[in-house]
């Protein structure tokens, strides 16, 4: 088994930790991960597989949907998971927390009661539970909303890499909402003709009600903003989920629906920088915290940034900070 320190500074190397501590299943992946990035994260391709490894010991007899809830869950371990990704959506809402920690890329949150949040394939996923965490779960692939024309990311734009992907909510609305997912719940288990068709009608209705809630707390809590502020904010929420992946311009651009040029136009605008320098800042940022916290060799930081030759990270970071990383670790010593 991996010692705790050792789950952390995985953790750590990959934005997030989630393990779960005493299941011998989850840590013999972690064993098997290689060296480089692409492969250092576990992918799930089907519910009842990240079921088999997670320890969890129910199942879904619809390959596309299921719904749980956080009690169900057993009780009698504290629950981690390395960093990983699934080939299914989520859609989650917790009422208790308990000192859950859920990391979705970048973003980790601590503050987690009555807080909805959502997730993507395209999201790396992480967290930590206690026992008395409480709340709603809800699984499902594209597959199980077919008959649905619109598009879930555009539509629903809690799904997407560039928005928040968390929705702290008043604890009446939580507890009203909570009866939605409970309602999702009970119909799963009752044996009907039409059990999927009214499963798919519910979710569906879920989600446009989470939007609406989305829409409604944005309005309120938020001042308007001009579209390019907006675009900005897209932009930089963007690389903090994709910098490992992505470090060109055009790249972030290609996802926003604009040219290179005028995101790098309406950045400088909005913040004084510009697209590229922003990339970089948080590139650095993350390889200072590597290496002044992390134990990794030069190397394995490099990989973990998304570099393809440690020689490529030392020269990129010596032209920024203006010494190499070594010497740069040897002095926070």
């Amino acid at each position: 088994m991996l010692t705790d320190s050792l789950l952390h500074l995985v953790g750590s190397m990959l934005l997030a930790s989630f393990t779960i501590v005493g299941q011998e299943n989850v840590s013999l992946y972690i064993n098997r991960y290689p060296k480089k990035l692409n492969n250092r994260i576990k992918r799930f391709g089907q519910i009842n597989q990240f079921f088999e490894t997670t320890g969890f010991e129910k199942r879904t007899d619809i390959a596309e949907f299921f719904v749980f809830r956080f009690d169900e869950l057993p009780k009698d371990n504290g629950f981690r998971m390395p960093p990983y990704q699934k080939d299914f959506y989520q859609v989650s809402l917790i009422l208790n927390a308990d000192r859950a920690v859920i990391g979705i890329n970048e973003q980790e949150n601590k503050s987690l009661e009555n807080t909805l949040y959502f997730l993507s394939p395209d999201h790396i996923f992480s967290w930590q539970r206690n026992r008395n965490t409480t709340g709603f779960v809800v699984y499902f692939k594209t597959e199980f909303l077919n008959f649905f024309n619109g598009n879930l990311k555009t539509d629903f734009s809690f799904f997407d890499l560039s928005q928040t992907n968390f929705l702290a909510l008043e604890k009446s609305i939580a507890i009203e909402l909570a009866n939605d997912f409970d309602k999702l719940y009970k119909e799963f288990y009752t044996p009907n003709t039409y059990r999927v068709q009214i499963l798919q009608s519910f979710l569906l209705s879920l989600l446009f009600k989470c939007k609406s809630l989305k829409e409604a707390v944005t309005s309120t809590e938020q001042v308007k903003v001009s579209k390019k502020q907006d675009l900005v904010f897209r932009f930089q929420n963007l690389v903090a989920n994709c910098y490992i992946a992505k470090k060109q311009v055009s790249e972030y651009a290609d996802q926003l629906f604009v040219s290179a040029n005028t995101l790098n136009q309406t950045v400088k605008e909005v913040t004084g920088k510009t697209a590229k320098e922003i990339i970089t800042e948080i590139i650095i940022q993350e390889a200072k915290k590597q290496l002044q916290y992390s134990t990794d060799d030069i190397a394995q930081i490099a990989f973990n940034l998304g570099f393809e030759e440690p020689t490529h990270f030392i020269r990129f970071f010596k032209n920024q900070i203006f010494t190499t990383p070594k010497e740069y670790r040897n002095s926070k010593m």
